[in-house]
């Protein structure tokens, strides 16, 4: 008889977890109003399964993105195993924030009216920050030595966080319309304000968004959101 360590893990969990992600895509992107009882009822689970798994949206929403942006960091990596360049992969990195942001406009954008705290995008903010954090220890003496810091990688989250929330709203009513988003001149932009010894790209070098963006699109970058 196999004992209790033998036993396969317990899918329902995860099945539950997936669909109340689904849910929230599902409901954002459908301008519905993102509660935890419409959750509940768009996932088909109970109240009390939700709040099993999240104290409430503003959890919900940093797990969401959490991972996402740990799916990022991982193919990141990959890049840079592969192409033997840490700013390669930096750049890689910043390409798929942006890939992600563009390919899920509808579920971001929404977000943005989620009935949750600060706390949320403090939770954002922390996350990027310790994805940035990462980079700049593996960098090591190219990194300027009064930047070695936290808030080194947190000023540089927050930036390109500002810029993607700005894109996000100045391309609402052309998602709106139906139109199909190209988000070349957000990376663009936050390529060229990022620091030059973080990217490798100096100030007057020309900026490869359009490739860097079309590679970072073939990358899957749905898996994060659909796991």
């Amino acid at each position: 008889m196999p004992s209790m360590s033998d036993r396969a893990p317990d899918p329902r969990p995860a099945r539950t977890k997936a669909a109340i992600f689904a849910a929230a895509r599902d409901l954002t992107a459908l301008d519905g109003e993102v509660t935890v009882n419409a959750l509940a009822k768009r996932a088909g689970v109970s109240r009390a399964a939700f709040y099993s798994h999240f104290s409430g949206l503003d959890h919900l929403m940093g797990a969401m993105l959490q991972q996402m942006f740990d799916a990022a960091w991982k193919r990141g990596v990959v890049f840079s195993q592969e192409k033997q360049s840490l700013q390669d992969a930096v750049q890689f990195g910043f390409g798929m924030f942006v890939a992600y942001v563009e390919r899920h406009h509808a579920f971001l954008r929404g977000a943005l009216d989620w009935k949750f705290s600060h706390r949320t995008f403090m939770i954002l903010v922390d996350t990027m920050t310790k994805l940035h954090g990462e980079a700049l220890t593996r960098l090591g003496d190219r990194v300027p030595v009064r930047l070695r810091t936290e808030s080194a990688g947190r000023s540089i989250a927050g930036s390109a966080l500002a810029l993607a929330a700005q894109w996000l709203v100045e391309t609402e009513q052309r998602a709106t319309e139906g139109e199909s988003l190209d988000a070349t001149s957000l990376l663009e932009t936050v390529l060229a304000f990022a620091p030059s010894w973080y990217t490798g790209i100096g100030p007057e070098d020309p900026i490869a968004a359009a490739e860097l963006l079309a590679l970072c699109r073939t990358a899957d970058p749905d898996d994060a959101l659909e796991d």
